[in-house]
């Protein structure tokens, strides 16, 4: 049996309904003065209206909220503004109702709380030095996982490069899962949420950090996320799998804290943050390529995943079953209508160069990959298609 080390440390609830009963909720943990971090469209929705009312009525003046603006990148600015404002308020937990980058700024808004100074001063691992101020996060959104990880990640504008704040103390108190919180969600960012969580599961299944733990929950957040992603398109007020695409991006969150994230995901890092091309998308549209890569290279462990969806024979090849979850992906993602060219996000020929270039610092990550992938003999021949002619 290898060695290996797994960490989790989420309390969670699932079930649809459940964001209703939140003032309820922290009035049985004994908490007295709620404060939320409420993603701006989220706010507008019904279900937030019902729900501000019942707080309200159930803590009166000792409840508030501050709206998170959505910023698809959260930044070490925009952390410090509202950080600001909580500073200036008096609550003992904090509820992170939102996406990604709302929950990743609530979890760091609740960690600065006790750790003081200025949120730069944390960047990387494990420099918070005490534990933050209780958190509850609600996804708004099925694809981050940012619920079930200790990471945070922002964008540091006088570098652009994203750089984290991680560790233990990062971890949130509480998770909430509510598919009926995500049915507002427009399909936009829901899809680019659901495909992150996708690669999260898939790039976690290839890593060289992979482990038995993150395999085991590679299979149930696979088949959880493409049996329930085509309902975006098909069946969007489905509670039952916006639920299922809610607990399959958290097993994502899960997976690629513990077994790291690959290709796809790296090459989408900095597109996002130089060319403001939605993260999920971005990793999505690399990611059926780099598993052809790998295939094409002899790693054929997306085999595994052909039964769990009904594909191949016992006795077909794992090769063949491999390049029949391929092709099952690339049918999802066309029905799905995920991009294949970077110049609908107005990515040209003329910034090849420099796409080659912004992507220098991402070699670290591209080692996770199971069969090498470097910046000098991979990186311009995988990227052409996708820019040179598109």
């Amino acid at each position: 049996m290898m060695t290996f080390r797994f960490l989790t440390h989420i309390d969670m609830v699932a079930g649809n309904g459940l964001f209703r009963t939140i003032p309820a909720f922290l009035r049985e943990r004994r908490f007295q003065k709620p404060a939320f971090l409420v993603d701006a469209g989220f706010a507008r929705s019904s279900l937030w209206l019902e729900v501000e009312k019942l707080l309200r009525a159930e803590f009166g003046k000792d409840f508030w909220f501050h709206l998170n603006p959505g910023a698809a990148e959260p930044t070490y600015d925009s952390l410090r503004d509202t950080l600001q404002v909580f500073r200036k308020n008096i609550h003992d937990v904090i509820v992170g109702v939102g996406g990604g980058s709302c929950m990743d700024t609530a979890k760091a808004v609740a960690a600065l709380q006790t750790n003081h100074g200025d949120p730069l001063d944390y960047r990387g691992f494990d420099k918070l030095q005490v534990p933050g101020v209780p958190t509850v996060l609600v996804p708004t959104t099925a694809g981050t996982g940012s619920e079930a990880a200790f990471n945070a990640s922002f964008v540091d504008l006088k570098s652009n490069r994203k750089m984290g704040i991680n560790g233990r103390y990062m971890f949130p108190t509480w998770a909430m899962l509510d598919g009926e919180a995500t049915v507002t969600c427009p399909y936009g960012p829901a899809l680019s949420a659901g495909v992150d969580a996708l690669v999260h599961t898939l790039e976690g299944f290839a890593c060289k950090q992979r482990n038995p733990m993150s395999d085991m929950l590679v299979r149930k957040a696979f088949t959880l996320l493409v049996n329930a992603l085509p309902s975006l398109k098909t069946d969007p007020k489905n509670l039952t799998h916006r639920l299922d695409l809610l607990l399959g991006a958290h097993l994502g969150g899960m997976i690629q804290m513990n077994s790291g994230s690959g290709v796809a995901a790296a090459i989408s890092y900095p597109l996002s943050v130089y060319y403001k091309v939605p993260h999920g998308i971005g990793g999505g549209m690399f990611c059926p390529d780099v598993i052809k890569f790998n295939i094409d290279a002899g790693f054929t462990l997306y085999s595994e995943l052909a039964p769990l969806i009904g594909l191949g024979s016992s006795d077909a090849s794992a090769e063949t079953k491999a390049r029949l979850v391929l092709s099952h992906i690339k049918n999802l993602w066309h029905i799905l209508e995920v991009p294949s060219k970077l110049s609908v996000f107005g990515i040209g020929p003329e910034q090849f160069d420099n796409v080659l270039k912004v992507m220098g610092t991402q070699q670290a990550a591209f080692d996770q990959n199971p069969v090498p992938f470097t910046i000098e003999e991979h990186l311009a021949i995988f990227l052409k298609p996708f820019i040179l002619n598109g």
